[in-house]
């Protein structure tokens, strides 16, 4: 099982007034897409741990949609702050399988060797991430419902302590991540979190499981410190199922020609 991840695409429509960078973004997912099309080895599936747009308008999920539109392989969303839940289903959920409980985007993907269940953690109307009971009681239940498969939670914003940002705590409460990480502890199936929204690479070992970001595909709102050769170049990471290690190997990729 491979998984491509992007994150933070912050996609509107060409030349919004308000984003000068929004041909320079489209052009990146735009070579992303293609990058991944010409793949001797391509991916199994795309997560995109949300951001995907830059305000969650209709017309941006339909130039997301767009490009992604052409791919091989199914893309997975999760819903970062600048997103917008309804309209990312109505316009993308077809790419994959992208659905909510309530109000919220929480859903399961259950056909690979990894189980992966998009988790939402957008405090609506605020930047950094959140949770609820409603939220963490689906998903339990979604746990509970697959104890022996191993899984992988995808999510925007890290409950966790990122220490090579300036910010690095992302979440309202204390008290919640911390409520969100118990949870994890108690399924023991969970194998990896996948998360977005801190704009570079980052990876920690958390009790029970490993959590990685990526950083945003597009450059000009990355962060961190990058080679050179690949700083100016649209960046994403693969992510390669290893049974035997019960684990998941992480490589930084650029993509050719962009």
């Amino acid at each position: 099982m491979l998984i491509a991840h992007i994150s933070d695409t912050h996609i509107t429509t060409h030349d919004d007034p308000d984003l000068p960078q929004s041909n320079a973004r489209i052009q990146a997912l735009t070579a992303f897409v293609k990058h991944i099309n010409l793949m001797a080895e391509k991916p199994d599936l795309i997560i995109h741990t949300g951001d995907v747009t830059h305000g969650g308008e209709p017309e941006y999920y339909a130039t997301v949609k767009a490009i992604m539109s052409v791919l091989d392989v199914p893309v997975y969303f999760a819903l970062g702050n600048r997103d917008k839940a309804d309209n990312l289903v109505a316009g993308l959920g077809d790419l994959g399988s992208a659905s909510t409980i309530g109000k919220f985007l929480i859903y399961s993907v259950d056909q690979y060797p990894v189980r992966m269940i998009a988790m939402d953690t957008q405090n609506r109307g605020e930047n950094i991430g959140t949770t609820c009971s409603e939220r963490l009681d689906a998903l339990d239940a979604m746990l509970k419902a697959e104890p022996n498969k191993p899984t992988a939670l995808y999510m925007h914003h890290p409950p966790f302590e990122v220490t090579t940002s300036k910010y690095p705590f992302q979440f309202n409460d204390q008290l919640l991540a911390d409520a969100f990480l118990d949870l994890i502890t108690q399924h023991k199936q969970v194998v990896h979190m996948f998360c977005g929204h801190m704009h570079r690479s980052y990876r920690v070992d958390l009790p029970t499981c490993v959590a990685t970001i990526t950083p945003s595909l597009v450059p000009d709102n990355r962060l961190g410190d990058f080679d050179p050769a690949i700083r100016d170049k649209p960046l994403f990471e693969l992510h390669r199922w290893n049974p035997d290690t019960g684990a998941f190997e992480t490589s930084l990729h650029a993509v050719d020609g962009a």
